[in-house]
């Protein structure tokens, strides 16, 4: 049950950071990306600064840091191909709260609300096999705006056929917390648990 009495009936999952840790994978991408596109260092306190929103809204802010004026279009495509290359050969660090997807499959509609790229997400839930638990999956490139605007959240429950306040989020960051909370979903955060690793 919600705080309003009435019953739950979709978890939306947030997905690197609450299901799984590849976020280490994402900046080894993005830092080939930059040394070779714009022969810039990318640092880890960079990248990480700017992690919750989608690729189109966190590139031209990176680029501005390390003075680079390589359009971002160019750098985001070198990166995803990156990442393809790194999936094929690294493990995908799974968390704890994936425990809960097979579990709540039976009973509640499962969504997932990311500010990823659809490639990369669609990658690793064929290789963990996951696709069977969700129903609905919204990327960054779904939106408009990325997190900790609402945009993924609403649109994930609009596509479940689920009103928000029906809606139990899982996430790992401010930004996510208050992306889910300003859609009008009950939030649980998965740092509580020491299930984020990162």
């Amino acid at each position: 049950m919600v705080p309003n009495g009435g019953p739950v009936l979709a978890a939306v999952f947030d997905f690197d950071g609450t299901l799984v840790d590849t976020m280490p994978l994402h900046y080894e991408a993005y830092r080939c990306a930059f040394a070779e596109c714009c022969q810039a260092d990318l640092t880890e306190e960079q990248f990480f600064a700017t992690s919750g929103g989608t690729a189109r809204e966190v590139l031209p802010k990176l680029l501005l840091q390390v003075g680079s004026d390589v359009p971002p279009d160019v750098v985001h495509s070198r990166k995803k191909h990156l990442l393809r290359e790194l999936l094929d050969r690294a493990d995908i660090p799974v968390l704890e709260t994936a425990k809960l997807l097979p579990l709540l499959a039976p009973h509640l509609k499962i969504a997932m609300a990311s500010s990823g790229s659809r490639e990369g997400i669609e990658i690793m839930l064929e290789r963990l096999g996951w696709t069977q638990w969700f129903d609905v999956v919204v990327t960054g490139e779904d939106v408009r705006r990325g997190k900790p605007a609402p945009d993924a959240f609403e649109l994930a429950a609009e596509r479940l056929g689920v009103a928000p306040e029906r809606c139990m989020a899982f996430e790992d960051t401010d930004a996510g917390v208050g992306a889910a909370r300003s859609a009008g979903m009950e939030v649980f955060d998965v740092r509580a648990t020491g299930a984020r690793r990162r």
